[in-house]
């Protein structure tokens, strides 16, 4: 069984990013999706990035640029 992840792009260890650059040469455009953390109200654009015992969900932004979830 393989262990779960929520993590951010900058706190990846340098060698997870290369990894990643290499699944997504492209970039991330339409591979994102859309996750609200239960601890926060923000929700975060995310993608999902699997290693041999780790399965990633890293965080790569907000989900809209400039919009502020934090406000009820």
């Amino acid at each position: 069984m393989s262990n779960r992840r929520i993590v951010s792009y900058e706190k990846l260890d340098q060698s997870i990013r290369k990894m990643i650059k290499s699944h997504y040469p492209d970039g991330f455009d339409g591979q994102t999706f859309n996750l609200r953390l239960p601890t926060s109200k923000e929700v975060f654009k995310m993608i999902r990035f699997e290693t041999d015992n780790i399965q990633y969900m890293v965080k790569v932004g907000p989900a809209i640029e400039g919009v502020d979830y934090t406000v009820d």
